[in-house]
């Protein structure tokens, strides 16, 4: 009896799974299901793009719920590979800039054809775009070095990039916003040129970034050349000439600027302490107290920092007189033979400088002037440079340069 019972259980069981595997998938009733968060994709935006000019302008990151309808089996397949689904929105036929309210079709996954299902419901029912102008804008490139911290001794002393300018492409109403593409750095203790590649950002009048989500860039990135050299300064300096009645050691003397700071390769300032400027002629100085301009020439492969190209040298002669003398003693060296010398003007007046005792005592006995000929040969008339001497006076000198005008003509036999 109790063997039988159990014999009936399990013809029991047996026969309710055979009927549920009929109901299932014999008679397959009807079912429905919904799917959320299908995203929403746009065909026909590239179209837009090339022949019409246009862009969608915004981030469309929408999602649409849908019901469908359909047998149990598809039903399920629907939710296994729910994420195939998608809701495509046709914008190719789009010709002018507004708003548009457009309808969009489901794009279901191959396991589920569309005759299989049917849509009951999808929120929302249309999706709405902006359509905005396409257009193209250069901005320039522009760096904030403020980050960048060199070390002692050294300093920044140019940027360079590989492009001046980033063509955006995008909707009007972004590309409009933006000003400039900036690139950032960050360093410490730089003592060298750095070389590296960098990423930049699009950025509006006010310093903020502006989204590129939706912007095409033809650079992506940036070669930056930041050229660090190292500066130092350096003493200006002249040496004088004697002459005049003057010598070095007679003179007092500054120097405006008195340095001036360089900038180079490490190698090309090493050594490099003092700028001499160029010599100071004492014979040249009229005054006894004056003001010589000298041009600041630096060291090749340097760069003058502080930007002053003359120095102004304010110098004093200590301890002289000047004054002027009359002399007839004219001479002549160097005549051609068969040629005689003749000085047209029968004195020449000439400026010169002394200790004052010398002032007191220097005559016109004293004063020689000696014409040198070598170089005339032929008979004529000439503007001839002289040279003056004074005649036991080794601390007098003439100031300024002279000349006499010579004869020169045949002796007569």
């Amino acid at each position: 009896m109790k063997k039988s019972k159990l014999i009936t259980m399990a013809i029991s069981l047996l026969a309710a799974i055979c009927l549920w595997i009929y109901v299932v998938t014999v008679v397959n009733p009807e079912g429905t299901t919904t799917i959320s968060n299908i995203p929403v994709t746009f065909s026909g935006a590239e179209v837009l793009r090339e022949d019409q000019g246009l862009v969608l302008s915004g981030d469309y990151q929408d999602m649409v719920t849908v019901s469908f309808t359909g047998k149990n089996s598809d039903m399920k397949k629907l939710e296994q590979n729910k994420e195939e689904i998608s809701a495509v929105v046709d914008v190719s036929k789009i010709r002018s800039t507004r708003d548009y309210t457009l309808s969009y079709d489901l794009l279901l996954p191959d396991a589920v054809p569309d005759s299989a299902v049917t849509i009951t419901d999808r929120t929302p029912g249309n999706i709405t775009v902006h359509v905005e102008k396409l257009v193209k804008k250069p901005v320039p490139v522009k760096g904030d070095f403020s980050q960048v911290e060199v070390a002692d001794g050294y300093m920044l002393d140019s940027t360079t990039f590989d492009y001046d300018t980033v063509t955006v492409e995008g909707a009007e109403s972004v590309v409009d916003q933006i000003e400039y593409a900036l690139i950032s750095m960050n360093r410490t203790n730089v003592d060298k040129t750095i070389s590296e590649q960098l990423d930049y950002t699009l950025v509006d009048a006010n310093g903020e970034a502006v989204d590129t989500s939706e912007l095409t860039m033809d650079v992506q990135a940036i070669d930056v050349t930041l050229t660090v050299v190292m500066y130092k300064e350096v003493q200006l300096d002249v040496k004088f000439i004697d002459g005049g009645g003057a010598t070095s050691s007679d003179v007092s003397y500054t120097i405006d600027p008195e340095t001036i700071t360089l900038s180079g390769d490490a190698t090309a300032l090493e050594g490099v302490n003092t700028i001499l400027l160029d010599n100071i002629d004492l014979s040249a100085i009229m005054k006894n107290e004056d003001t010589v301009l000298r041009q600041i020439i630096i060291p090749n492969n340097a760069t003058n920092v502080s930007g002053e190209q003359e120095a102004k040298i304010t110098l004093r002669i200590k301890n002289k007189e000047i004054s002027t003398i009359r002399s007839s003693n004219i001479t002549f060296t160097g005549v051609t033979e068969g040629l005689e010398a003749k000085s047209i003007a029968q004195q020449l007046q000439v400026t010169y400088r002394a200790s004052s005792e010398d002032v007191k005592r220097i005559s016109a006995n004293n004063v020689r002037i000696v014409a040198d000929m070598t170089e005339f040969t032929q008979p004529g008339t000439y503007q001839v440079p002289v040279e003056v001497y004074f005649d036991g006076f080794s601390g007098a000198g003439v100031i300024g340069d002279y000349t006499v005008a010579v004869t020169l003509s045949r002796i007569e036999e």
